[in-house]
């Protein structure tokens, strides 16, 4: 599974704070990073530019008058190809979105990278106030995305995913919450200054799903209702059976539940009063398995199989089931 992050003159086009990502690439730092930081450790100081397209006929070249190349201007890639109407938004612009979150001190850059030549660029800053379910914490972090191609908008909201990679990035924007698209117009850039707007949304659904959680610690369920919970999660669909060994099958998916119901009732971050014999640490009980129960064959599995496949995928039919039951 590629992370498709820019690599140039042997240098990641990533940067992190805290611990390094499962694919070991770019620069990482203990403390907060500036925008001024980010956008040199993570070889983001770059533009962008419009530029004449051209058609090669048997008598010479003809300019194409609906449509122009947008082009990186350091090493003349072209990323992408749009209409005469599209505006560029800097990478730097980019950072002005951040502006009045940053001067409230509401938030902090956490990760920020370059994908493929540059057609995407993404990033992160980190939320103060996480959601808190007793003493379990769920981190919430700001977005933002951006597509020099032509055929991605400007992406901005709320995501409990930190993104490292393509692939982290695509799981983030599926989840993202109380979020905002901006398309390339002439008065995208107005509209990007509306940070104060968005973080005010972002907020709103982490207080709610912070909430929820809560409501969900306060909710009991029996072992049985446990026990059915988890094979409803675990269960695939009719389809993902076609042409699967019953009896196999049978075998793996029993050993699975009873390892989930396992680690429900016996692991000590399951034997907290919020999570013990309730539909938070059911729910609790499925991510706990793809973190801490499942064997993976190496780094790059275990990451996209949480953030990507399977693990995700089941994570948030949890979610959805323990919402219905409460």
């Amino acid at each position: 599974m590629a992370h498709n992050l820019e690599i140039r003159n042997g240098k990641t086009s990533f940067a992190a704070k805290g611990e390094r990502a499962w694919h070991g690439l770019g620069t990482y730092v203990k403390d907060a990073m500036t925008a001024q930081q980010v956008i040199e450790l993570a070889n983001m100081d770059w533009t962008v530019e419009k530029r004449e397209l051209f058609q090669q006929s048997s008598d010479g070249f003809y300019s194409i008058p609906s449509h122009m190349a947008v082009v990186r201007t350091d090493t003349n890639d072209t990323l992408g190809v749009v209409s005469k109407s599209y505006t560029p938004v800097q990478n730097r612009d980019c950072f002005g979105f951040f502006d009045s979150i940053i001067d409230r001190d509401e938030a902090i850059y956490e990760t920020a990278g370059v994908l493929g030549k540059g057609e995407r660029i993404f990033i992160t800053a980190k939320l103060p106030d996480d959601i808190r379910v007793n003493d379990e914490i769920v981190e919430s972090y700001i977005l933002l995305t951006n597509g020099h191609d032509g055929m991605n908008a400007i992406k901005a909201g709320f995501t409990s995913v930190r993104v490292v990679c393509n692939n982290t990035l695509t799981a983030a924007l599926k989840g993202l919450k109380g979020g905002i698209s901006f398309r390339h117009t002439t008065n995208v850039k107005d509209m990007l200054s509306d940070a104060a707007r968005i973080m005010g949304i972002s907020s709103v659904y982490a207080k709610q799903l912070e909430q929820e959680f809560n409501r969900m610690s306060k909710v009991k369920i029996s072992d049985d209702l446990l026990r059915k919970f988890i094979e409803d999660v675990m269960m695939p669909r009719k389809e993902q059976l076609a042409g699967i060994d019953k009896k196999e099958f049978s075998t793996r998916f029993t050993n699975t539940v009873d390892s989930i119901f396992d680690f429900a009732k016996n692991d000590p971050t399951q034997l907290t009063n919020e999570a013990n014999g309730t539909v938070w640490g059911a729910y609790n009980a499925i991510s706990g398995y793809y973190g801490h129960i499942k064997e993976y064959s190496d780094a790059t599995q275990r990451m996209g199989t949480i953030v990507y496949g399977t693990g995700h995928d089941n994570v948030k039919k949890a979610y959805e089931l323990a919402t219905s039951i409460i």
